[in-house]
């Protein structure tokens, strides 16, 4: 069934509707500019619920845009020469690999609800745990490689640029926009 789905207005950062005579507008060139036109677009996702819109919030596109610097040094920064081991690594590979997706099934719903503030702070919660495991032995593992091209696929709709960047990085088949969506094992997760 298809329905009509407006998004929320976007305010100004003084909670006012944007207006050149209120003096309130943001023009999002100027941040398309110097933080790239994925960090904005992933910001207007994460402003709140989208029918609802929300304020703009000059902190809140630093967040977003310091998320995807994380995501990139994620892919692109070698990892320490000397990986922290880890106790029971068949283990951490069995809770990674949970972690990986339940955030499947998350961004999916989420993505399908027109959630994408939530769908963004899942990817952000994610994307932490990678960065934590990174300098451990279970970066190694192919969990571990699962679960980078997963992040990269769940974050590509919102964020195309950077997420073809990396995946070409990661030397994987051109393009990540021709990838089949990731599949929520539900034993797995």
């Amino acid at each position: 069934m298809l329905r009509l789905f407006n998004q929320g207005i976007i305010l100004g950062e003084d909670n006012e509707k944007m207006s050149k005579s209120r003096g309130n507008v943001v023009n999002p060139d100027d941040y398309v500019e110097t933080m790239g036109a994925d960090s904005v677009r992933a910001y207007l996702m994460f402003i709140g619920p989208w029918e609802e819109g929300g304020p703009w919030n000059s902190r809140g596109i630093e967040g977003v845009f310091r998320f995807l610097n994380r995501v990139w040094g994620l892919v692109v920064d070698p990892r320490p020469s000397a990986l922290a081991p880890v106790e029971d690594l068949e283990a951490a590979e069995r809770g990674l690999r949970r972690l990986t997706h339940r955030t499947i099934k998350k961004v999916t719903e989420d993505m399908e609800a027109f959630r994408f503030n939530t769908m963004i702070a899942a990817l952000m919660e994610f994307n932490n745990h990678l960065l934590r495991a990174k300098g451990t032995a279970l970066a190694e593992t192919e969990a571990w490689q699962e679960a980078v091209r997963t992040l990269l696929l769940l974050l590509a709709p919102s964020c195309p640029h950077i997420t073809e960047e990396l995946w070409e990085r990661l030397g994987l088949p051109y393009s990540i926009h021709d990838q089949r969506w990731p599949e929520c094992d539900p034993e797995l997760a």
